[in-house]
């Protein structure tokens, strides 16, 4: 065989654990990835390469200049556009391997829409930035028998865990908000290379599990720090609770919804998103922009680009004098720049948009 006609893959089906049988499993498999921020890029880079045959992506988000300093996807024209995060991954995607199926849909996870996402995926891989979606990915998980591949970064820490069929879930180890530290990359800030270390890890674990080579799968709770060079485990073969309200009593309290939040600050953002619970009648409604542009211009400057609407106000400042940017998706959501104040963006949303 020359160079010439080598399979894309060729190096990594001499790998002894995924041979040719690995690669068309993988090439066979649909992967959700859920967040495509930092960890998200990474996560889809790597399975994109690998050779993952669908990939889907859910991210509500939009690119940043600030995002560029480690979320690889994206590159200086996505930020200046302002693009959805999940259709700038989607398109780099296609120019990494055309092979792969790749969907990007800009859209919040909630309890309304998980299942929607996750019922058709071989594995579910973690690029968020919050404990609550996190919390509903592992009702989601549980609930359907499917694997979950944890991680978590900030500033030079991460950790990542597998959440599989029948073992400890996350619930098991963190069942609170215990989990949550309270700093985030807008307070402390975050290293590429923690970065690139957790995601490398739960993509080897997730591409483990679809080539078939379960025992190999990393069944603990790693985390390393980047900076003070220090890496642990714990064990997660007997860390499965009895008492777990998810994997032992089946009690999806963020699938159902009990713990959904409307409000959400976004990790160094200085924004709040408003995702409005969806439910009955309407949650398949979609609002027309181009009527919602036309209301809001009467307030200040507004465009669709990309299928959202977004523009800033002139009629409307924060309690600093500070602009106040709105970004307006067609299910409903909005994020709200220039503020972490969840009060004054709900006020802004319920006065501008409620009514749409």
């Amino acid at each position: 065989m020359t160079q010439q006609n080598q399979s894309r893959y060729h190096r990594q089906e001499l790998l002894a654990g995924i041979g040719p049988d690995g690669q068309a499993r993988l090439r066979a498999s649909h992967a959700l990835v859920v967040g495509c921020g930092a960890l998200g890029c990474a996560v889809v880079d790597i399975l994109a390469r690998a050779g993952i045959g669908r990939l889907t992506i859910v991210d509500r988000d939009i690119v940043e200049r600030t995002n560029l300093q480690r979320q690889t996807l994206y590159s200086e024209r996505d930020a200046a556009n302002g693009t959805p995060k999940a259709i700038a991954a989607q398109r780099r995607v296609a120019e990494i391997n055309p092979e792969v199926i790749c969907r990007g849909e800009v859209d919040h996870v909630g309890p309304e829409s998980v299942l929607s996402y996750a019922r058709d995926t071989d594995v579910i891989l973690d690029g968020l930035d919050n404990l609550h979606t996190r919390f509903l990915l592992n009702d989601v998980a549980v609930s359907l028998g499917k694997p979950y591949f944890y991680g978590g970064v900030v500033a030079t820490r991460g950790m990542s865990m597998p959440v599989l069929r029948d073992e400890a879930c996350l619930r098991c180890l963190f069942p609170d908000s215990s989990m949550q530290t309270g700093e985030t990359c807008d307070t402390v800030g975050v290293l590429m290379s923690a970065v690139l270390a957790v995601s490398a890890h739960q993509a080897t674990q997730a591409i483990k599990w679809i080539v078939g080579a379960h025992a190999a799968i990393d069944r603990s709770l790693w985390s390393m720090d980047a900076w003070t060079n220090r890496t642990t485990r714990v064990s997660l073969t007997n860390a499965r609770d009895a008492n777990c309200p998810c994997c032992a009593a089946r009690n999806f309290e963020f699938l159902a919804g009990m713990h959904d939040d409307q409000a959400a600050i976004l990790c160094g953002r200085n924004a709040v998103q408003i995702a409005p619970r969806r439910t009955g009648t309407n949650a398949t409604m979609a609002l027309d922009l181009r009527r919602a542009a036309v209301t809001l211009r009467a307030h200040g400057t507004f465009i669709e680009r990309d299928g959202l609407l977004v523009g800033t106000f002139t009629s409307v400042r924060t309690n600093d004098d500070s602009a106040v940017e709105l970004t307006l998706f067609p299910d409903g959501r909005a994020i709200v720049k220039g503020t972490t104040d969840e009060v004054f963006a709900r006020s802004v949303y319920d006065r501008f948009v409620s009514g749409l």
